[in-house]
């Protein structure tokens, strides 16, 4: 089963304020559509999985933390309470079985710091589980899309038989009172990744003309709510245009390989400073 919401966020350092000096207000923004994304996520799902960009298949351990301190901030950050998520749960006819167990992070990635800090902006505070993993991005996109597979419904199983929110949790609506409707098993994944980083002469990889409607082919992906679409991106143009967030992307199209989700929104989309930076949605319920 595909998760019930996603989220689709980038990571640079300069979402946070400490870090963009006087440019903070410029990307207010692209935080606030970060925040909505996120919120809208946590407060459907008893169980969100967020997915960025690491060294190696792994996964964080119990408080690893996060430091702003190479990027100029005096700042750490921690995933809350991490659930282990057991991916052998998921259905023998998933086709993965040489998935390996992913291996154990002392630190978060900046991906996962990223993460940790929109998390902990959001009000009021996510009441969901977490998980979290990173992909390499020397995965093949086939592996990422079994991975997706496998995180969803993984995440599935624990979901019904896990505890759910915390006694007594609060979910996001507008009264705060509990939603003593919501059935069990719902599943939210979180993807963390930025687009081309050749949009202007001043990016990272230079510009380069294909850069943005390569971009906006992702946006178009979400905002059409087909994020098959996602498997069809050719690896070497997304290598090429220094696309960080390439394979946590297929994870997320894995996610939803059997089933497209009903409705897909973009909150932001942008290349303030020559990479792109895209803030989607995608629900099926």
């Amino acid at each position: 089963m595909a998760p019930v919401a996603a989220a689709f966020l980038p990571h640079p350092p300069l979402l946070v304020p400490a870090l963009a000096g006087t440019a903070a207000p410029e990307l207010d923004p692209l935080r606030a559509a970060c925040r909505e994304a996120l919120s809208t996520v946590t407060a459907a799902a008893d169980l969100t999985i967020v997915v960025g960009a690491g060294p190696v298949w792994a996964v964080p351990t119990p408080s690893a933390p996060g430091s702003f301190h190479p990027y100029g901030a005096d700042l750490e950050v921690t995933l809350p309470a991490l659930t282990d998520l057991d991916l052998s749960a998921a259905p023998a006819d998933l086709d993965a079985p040489g998935l390996p167990s992913p291996a154990q992070l002392a630190e978060l990635p900046l991906s996962l710091a990223i993460a940790a800090y929109l998390l902990a902006t959001l009000d009021p505070p996510p009441t969901s589980r977490l998980a979290a993993f990173t992909v390499p991005a020397t995965l093949a996109p086939s592996a990422a899309a079994t991975i997706g597979r496998a995180l969803a419904a993984a995440g599935q199983h624990a979901a019904s038989n896990g505890s759910g929110p915390p006694s007594g949790a609060r979910d996001g609506n507008a009264r705060g009172s509990p939603d003593r409707a919501r059935p069990p098993g719902r599943v939210g994944l979180v993807v963390m990744g930025d687009l081309s980083a050749c949009r202007t002469d001043r990016a990272p990889g230079g510009f380069r003309p294909e850069a943005a409607a390569f971009d906006a082919s992702i946006a178009e992906a979400f905002r059409g709510a087909t994020p098959h679409r996602l498997l069809d991106l050719d690896p070497t143009r997304a290598a090429t245009l220094l696309a960080s967030g390439w394979i946590p992307l297929q994870v997320l199209a894995g996610a939803f390989e059997q089933t497209d989700p009903h409705n897909g929104r973009v909150l932001y989309e942008g290349a303030p400073y020559g990479v792109g930076y895209l803030v989607a949605n995608l629900t099926t319920r």
